[in-house]
C-alpha cells in the first residue's frame, strides 16, 4: 500500500503514472488535503482511495510519500505518527529539510526524490538519494529512475529543472520564426519537437558520446551548424547558462 500526503499537481502526476503504468500498485491512499483532485484519482483510478485525513494515510501504509509544498511541511509532517519501519519518501525540495529524518520515526526516510509532471505519462527522470533497490523499483514503472550519491548532489539536479520553462522558451522561439517565415506553425512545431526529441534520444543512450563531443559532430567545418553554434557563442549564450544556474542554487541553499 502507498499512501501520498499532500495531492498536488506532482503527487497527482506521479499516481497517475504509476496507475497506469504496466505495473500498477494494488492500492494506493491518498489524503483529501486537495479534495477535487483526491477525488478525481479515485474517481479515474479503481485503486486509489480518499482517506479521512493524513494520519489515516500513515496508518493505511507502508510506503508513505511526503508530497507537501515546504512552507507547511513542517506543520504537517510534525503532526503525523508514524509506525515501526514505515518507509517514508520526501518530495519535499531538499532546502533545509535536515528535520524530516527525526519528523518520521520511528519510521525511517529511505530516500529524497524529485519527480517531474511528466511522471504522468511515465516519461523523464526521477532522481533520488540515496540509491535504493526498493525504492527505484517502485519508481522505475513511471520514469527513468537516476539514483544520485548525495543529498548535495540531489539539490544541484534539483536546479536543473529551472531549464524547463527555458526550453519551452527555446523551441517557442524557433517555431514562431519560422511561421514568420511562411511556414506552416504546426508543421514547424511537429518537426522541431521531432528532431530534439531524436537528438536527445540519442543522447540519451548509455553508450553515447559526452553531449559536447556530440555537438562537434554535428558541426560540419564551415558548414551552417557551426555558424549559428559559434554565432550563439559569441553573443554569450551558452556562458549565461552556468552563472544563472549558480544563481538558483544559491537560492536553493538558501544564500539568495
Amino acid at each position: 500500500m502507498l499512501g501520498i500526503v499532500g495531492t498536488g499537481r506532482i503527487a497527482a502526476a506521479l499516481v497517475t503514472g504509476l496507475c497506469t503504468s504496466e505495473r500498477p500498485p494494488a492500492k494506493v491512499l491518498v489524503s483529501p488535503r486537495n479534495a477535487e483532485t483526491a477525488a478525481k484519482l479515485a474517481k479515474r483510478h479503481a485503486m486509489v482511495s480518499v482517506a479521512a485525513d493524513n494520519q489515516a494515510v500513515v496508518d493505511g501504509s507502508e510506503w508513505v510519500l511526503l508530497a507537501v509544498r515546504p512552507q507547511v511541511a513542517r506543520e504537517v509532517v510534525g503532526a503525523l505518527r508514524f509506525k515501526p519501519g514505515q518507509k517514508v519518501l520526501s518530495a519535499i525540495a531538499p532546502i533545509a529539510d535536515e528535520w524530516i529524518d527525526d519528523a518520521v520515526k520511528p519510521g525511517k526516510l529511505v530516500a529524497r526524490l524529485l519527480p517531474l509532471p511528466p511522471v504522468e505519462q511515465r516519461l523523464g527522470p526521477i532522481a533520488f538519494f540515496p540509491g535504493d533497490r526498493d525504492v527505484e523499483a517502485l519508481l522505475k514503472p513511471v520514469g527513468t529512475t537516476v539514483p544520485l550519491g548525495s543529498k548535495h548532489e540531489l539539490l544541484v539536479i534539483w536546479t536543473l529543472t529551472t531549464l524547463i520553462a527555458s526550453y519551452y522558451g527555446f523551441v517557442s522561439h524557433a517555431v514562431d520564426w519560422a511561421a514568420r517565415n511562411d511556414a506552416d506553425p504546426q508543421a514547424a512545431r511537429t518537426y522541431m519537437t521531432s528532431m530534439l526529441h531524436a537528438l536527445s534520444t540519442i543522447a540519451a543512450a548509455p553508450a553515447a558520446a559526452p553531449p559536447a563531443e556530440l555537438a562537434q559532430h554535428a558541426q560540419t567545418k564551415g558548414g551552417l551548424n557551426e555558424q549559428v553554434a559559434r554565432d550563439l557563442a559569441a553573443k554569450g549564450w551558452f556562458d549565461a547558462i552556468g552563472p544563472t544556474l549558480d544563481a538558483v542554487r544559491r537560492r536553493l541553499e538558501g544564500r539568495g
